[in-house]
């Protein structure tokens, strides 16, 4: 496997095993009436075009997935309730430290937890060919990419442009050559092409000055 291809494949089972930390909420969300997570299987299904034989192989290897993280989930109970809950009373003291902390504990346990579940996980990508890989890089990057400007509020059409400027940036990672030697330095080139391309060609004024400003406070 290419380094670059490398770097996108361990970039798309970090946000393979998200999904199912997100779906642990699932039941919370629909409670605050937000709109519902879409299942990993739901999400590939719609975003890589599978065969019938691929439809079945992802239904048994998500399966085995859940199994492992369900086993994770069972063995961690304890640590993540009393790390949730620090983090919780520390937003609530208004403790800068204590929410740092808090915080770091947090991601060391979702890290965990990804790694519980990362060769499950990988047979999951096992499955799709090179063109549906390829459609699930462009997925992954365009939900993170459309994520770090929720503030414009983008339009239907300029999300559809959006895609495509993942779509090409996804390709560029998965094309570099095998020798290359300084890898981490083309991703971040590529990556800040394509916000350049989106600050400059698809986003209005009004858009990149409301990116500009400081977010507001959460309400307490």
């Amino acid at each position: 496997m290419k380094p670059m291809r490398m770097f996108v494949f361990a970039a798309v089972l970090t946000g393979l095993a998200g999904w199912t930390l997100a779906a642990r909420d699932g039941d919370r969300t629909r409670r605050r009436g937000r709109k519902p997570q879409v299942s990993l299987a739901e999400q590939i299904l719609a975003e890589c075009k599978l065969t019938d034989k691929q439809k079945a192989d992802l239904k048994e290897r998500v399966k085995a997935r859940d199994a492992v993280l369900a086993e994770w989930d069972k063995a961690n109970a304890k640590k993540v309730e009393t790390a949730e809950a620090a983090a919780k009373d520390a937003r609530t003291k208004q403790d800068a430290e204590a929410r740092k902390k808090a915080a770091s504990e947090l991601r060391q346990l979702k890290t965990a937890r990804q790694e519980s579940a990362a060769q499950t996980t990988a047979g999951i990508i096992g499955i799709l060919t090179p063109k549906q890989r390829l459609a699930w890089e462009t997925f992954q990057l365009y939900t993170s990419t459309v994520n770090r400007y929720r503030r414009a509020e983008l339009t239907e059409e300029q999300l559809a442009k959006v895609k495509v400027a993942c779509g090409a940036a996804a390709k560029e990672l998965g094309e570099i050559d095998e020798n290359e030697s300084k890898p981490k330095k083309i991703i971040g080139a590529v990556n800040q092409k394509l916000r350049w391309a989106i600050d400059v060609l698809v986003l209005t004024p009004q858009q990149r000055e409301a990116l500009a400003k400081k977010p507001e406070p959460r309400k307490k």
